[in-house]
């Protein structure tokens, strides 16, 4: 299987740049799968091949075509899919430049800031924490336009500890 090779490190960075293309196609598929332990070893696939590609196999617009599966992915029935969700998202926002055009991408993170800030109210705190520790890691890529997105649902999250986090760490002086 896919998730074998990947693990035995058998795969290069630049065997997985040449098959990236195709490999990201079927992968995004599989997500949809109606077997959750497709999904969850597709989602663990899509960290692993992320980590070992990184910037090399995977440039903005790649990552872009990937994050609203991913997001989809969050509202899953498993728990277990939805922290290896989250895990992805991390790796996700790391490979993204520190010269991120954050001007040129903005609807592109409008689109995940939302979509995480919905979570962060989850009824389930691993998933609030784990989705936090995404924010912090994505929140670098536009500190003022995260925090903005922040203040317009922390009212509506039933608690805003999270929230009330973020805009500390986000807002200068703070």
């Amino acid at each position: 299987s896919l998730w074998a090779l990947l693990r035995s490190n058998l795969l290069s960075t630049s065997q997985l740049k040449q098959i990236q293309s195709e490999l990201t196609a079927q992968l995004i598929s599989n997500l949809d799968d109606d077997n959750c332990a497709t999904r969850l070893v597709t989602c663990n696939c899509f960290n692993f091949i992320l980590k070992v590609g990184g910037r090399e196999c995977f440039e903005p617009e790649q990552l872009h075509n990937l994050y609203g599966e991913l997001l989809k992915r969050l509202d899953d029935s498993s728990d277990e899919l939805r922290m290896a969700v989250t895990e992805t998202f991390a790796t996700f926002f790391k490979l993204l430049p520190d010269d991120y055009d954050k001007d040129l991408y903005k609807a592109h993170l409008q689109v995940l800031y939302r979509g995480l800030l919905i979570h962060l109210d989850d009824p389930n705190q691993a998933i609030q924490e784990a989705v936090y520790k995404v924010l912090e890691i994505g929140g670098r890529l536009y500190p003022q336009y995260l925090c903005e997105h922040v203040e317009n649902v922390k009212h509506k999250h039933r608690s805003s500890i999270y929230c009330d986090k973020l805009l500390a760490a986000f807002t200068p002086n703070s």
